[in-house]
């Protein structure tokens, strides 16, 4: 049964499906434990960090204070996170700092998943340095953890569409929510976009539309 739910998650990573961070974080435990059910560990890992980069960049014992997880596979994990850490990720060599950068990024992005909600967050000088998704019906309490944990300086959000760009009410109340969120952060939410199936992208900040049609309470550009 486990050798047939990794093969499946092997084959969404190879063939460009949407995986999310439990997923390859529970690939990457494959490793450091070939014998066992890692699903609920890799959970019990992202709710405690926050997310695969808190779990990558997390001290051994705190990572095995997380139940499931003993010092082979913390110290395990700290070197995958000291590997990328050296090496760095390709989203280090993106500077965002205005939306028609983040359409541009956007468009150079393999496509994902309809539904997908996308987080992109990025430090003072504009520089990505963390890329989340999430299912459409993302909770406060996971967007809230997300900010809390990583603390970035802004953050653009990208909303995955199968039809066209068009925004709608859910687009607006999303939106609104994830404005107060950021602002509760201190982090500056710069713009949000919806992605159509086809690539064309409506940015609410150009249009001036829901939380951008004044002032962004969580600031705006070059602030």
């Amino acid at each position: 049964m486990h050798e047939g739910h990794r093969s499946r998650l092997a084959a969404k990573v190879v063939g460009g499906g949407v995986i999310y961070e439990h997923e390859l974080l529970e690939i990457l435990l494959f490793n450091a434990c070939p014998r066992r059910d890692l699903n609920a560990t890799a959970h019990a890992l992202i709710e405690r960090f926050g997310g695969l980069g808190g779990v990558l960049s997390a001290d051994v014992d705190k990572l095995t204070e997380v139940d499931g997880v003993g010092k082979n596979m913390a110290e395990y994990l700290a070197v995958v996170g000291k590997v990328f850490a050296r090496v760095g990720g390709c989203n280090s060599f993106a500077v965002l700092n205005n939306t028609a950068q983040f359409k541009s990024f956007l468009a150079m992005r393999p496509v994902s998943e309809s539904g997908q909600i996308e987080f992109c967050m990025v430090d003072k000088d504009g520089r990505v340095r963390r890329m989340c998704a999430f299912a459409k019906d993302v909770s406060d309490n996971k967007i809230l953890k997300l900010l809390s944990v990583h603390k970035p300086y802004g953050l653009f959000v990208a909303a995955r569409r199968a039809g066209d760009c068009t925004p709608n009410e859910s687009d607006d109340k999303l939106a609104a929510r994830i404005n107060e969120i950021a602002r509760l952060c201190g982090v500056r939410f710069f713009d949000y976009c919806v992605v159509s199936g086809e690539g064309e992208i409506y940015s609410y900040k150009m249009a001036d539309r829901s939380v951008f049609g004044a002032r962004c309470a969580g600031g705006n550009y070059g602030e």
